[in-house]
């Protein structure tokens, strides 16, 4: 440990002007756009801007169900949904989003009383290394319920690090109204650090009943949707964690090496301020603890095999906040000490663990990847969705590929099942689907679960078809193998199929 003459305290660093906070502002979110500015849809977006338009597709099996864990951001986006076009929504809401988010990091940074240079220089490097480093967690990228919940979240912690209770409540009860996955964690993480922080009696309970209130708005749709839900067995959990989202919930394919690094960059933190007689960075840095603590308790679910409860993602923001937390506080240590040997020393280990985090790399990567999607043609799946949005009758139900997360938005028709899309409320019958049109094939692993699944689909004979056909009421057939059914639109890769 370094002692006190080795450390100085620097005068606290001037306002900025509003001229270097723009221009900041203005940069940050031209990185956002290289970063992620992809053609809308993209992604999530595919499934969760189509929940927007009301009534869309009545007969399909998937969107009979509702999203009641995104109930509020589907209620409030309905509206301008009914009015401009989903791509336009989509990249509204994107913009509105970055730019929010991006004042509400700014104001964060300025928690740890750096210039805004460097608070931009740390959220640019958060940016280009993808912004988690583990469980593939993000803040800005599409159009979403989990986008408004962070905004929420931001500003609720540089409001609650100003020892401010009412505004920053409110902000912490939506996080959780807008994705109750986001929300959940933050609650009971600030919860933990003002108990720690012995606020007064009166202001924890202000913070509970307020924040408990504005939860209401995720709580008791996903209470109303338990009613007549049948229950998911231990198996189907197991499914989802392993095979279906294995980057979010399980652990263990999670980067070791990566894992590891988290808890040396909390490790670094907590070295710095731990005992800084600053309340932001105090809250600030418990906050981290706290999110820490549920990773951990993430890893022992995982370890134990209790998967239904992995569903709750305990471990979701922990790798998203602590490495932009990381770049913030060495910013702000490093011209704290007052030895030229230690100012290097840590300068050096800094620098190491971002570098390992290849920014360059994934930043351009990521750009690659934002300007592919705008110069890529359709390929001969889309082209085939387009042709039967034109070509059916509305009422139609497609068997079609069900891995395929774009299949709802170029043909606007129903299918039989989305490996894509769980139905969370019917996971049972979405995974007899799913072994229904993979002829019950094993997924061997989750991150080549997608191919696996076309492989299983394109090995289906005739007489599975017909019997999948009478199951499911199904009129067209979209596939790759030929069969005996009249053939109504083919590309070189794909047929369309009448089933009589």
């Amino acid at each position: 440990m370094l002692t006190d003459e080795e450390i100085q305290t620097p005068p606290k660093i001037s306002e900025e002007s509003p001229k270097s906070f723009w221009l900041c502002f203005a940069l940050l979110f031209l990185a956002v756009v290289l970063f992620h500015g992809k053609s809308v849809p993209f992604s999530n977006e595919f499934l969760y801007l189509l929940r927007l338009e009301p009534n869309f597709l009545p007969n399909d099996w998937t969107f009979s169900s509702p999203a009641n864990e995104h109930w509020l951001f589907n209620l409030i986006f309905s509206f301008p949904a009914r009015l401009f076009s989903l791509e336009t929504l989509g990249w509204t809401g994107r913009i509105v989003a970055w730019m929010w988010s991006l004042f509400a990091l700014l104001k964060l940074g300025g928690r740890w009383e750096i210039s805004v240079w460097k608070i931009a220089a740390a959220i640019f490097l958060w940016l280009a290394f993808a912004q988690s480093v583990v469980g593939d967690e993000w803040i800005f990228g599409g159009f979403e319920a989990k986008t408004i919940a962070y905004i929420c979240l931001l500003f609720a912690l540089v409001e609650f690090s100003k020892r401010r209770i009412i505004t920053p409540s409110i902000l912490l009860g939506l996080s959780f109204g807008f994705h109750p996955a986001v929300g959940l964690w933050a609650i009971l993480a600030v919860g933990l650090v003002l108990l720690f922080e012995k606020i007064p009696t009166i202001d924890f309970v202000k913070v509970v009943i307020i924040t408990s209130l504005f939860s209401l708005f995720g709580l008791i749709p996903l209470f109303a949707e338990q009613t007549g839900v049948s229950a998911s067995s231990f198996d189907d959990w197991k499914f989802i964690v392993v095979y279906r989202v294995p980057w979010h919930l399980d652990l263990f394919q999670f980067s070791k090496s990566g894992t590891a690094l988290i808890f040396v960059m909390l490790g670094f933190n907590c070295f710095a301020v731990w005992k800084s007689e600053n309340f932001a960075l105090r809250f600030l840095l418990k906050f981290q603890i706290a999110l820490g603590a549920f990773f951990l308790l993430g890893l022992l679910l995982r370890w134990f095999e209790i998967f239904p409860l992995l569903r709750l993602m305990p471990m979701r923001l922990f790798p998203v906040f602590t490495p932009l937390f990381f770049i913030f506080t060495a910013f702000y240590f490093v011209p704290r000490l007052a030895s030229k040997r230690h100012k290097i020393i840590v300068s050096l280990f800094v620098l190491l663990v971002v570098a390992s985090l290849n920014p360059f790399g994934k930043s351009f990567n990521q750009a690659r990847e934002s300007v592919r999607t705008w110069t890529t043609a359709p390929d001969d799946f889309q082209t085939t969705s387009r042709w039967i949005a034109e070509n059916t009758p509305p009422n139609s139900v497609v068997i079609q590929p069900p891995h395929r997360r774009d299949f709802w938005y170029f043909s606007k028709r129903a299918s039989v099942v989305s490996f894509a899309y769980p139905t969370y409320n019917r996971l049972g019958e979405w995974r007899a689907r799913i072994a229904d049109l993979t002829d019950n094939r094993q997924i061997s692993k989750g991150e080549t679960a997608n191919e696996e699944i076309e492989t299983a689909y394109n090995q289906l004979s005739g007489e599975q078809i017909e019997v999948l056909k009478n199951k499911y009421a199904a009129t067209h057939l979209v596939s790759r193998t030929v069969y005996s059914y009249p053939v109504i639109f083919e590309t070189e890769t794909y047929k369309v199929y009448r089933l009589p």
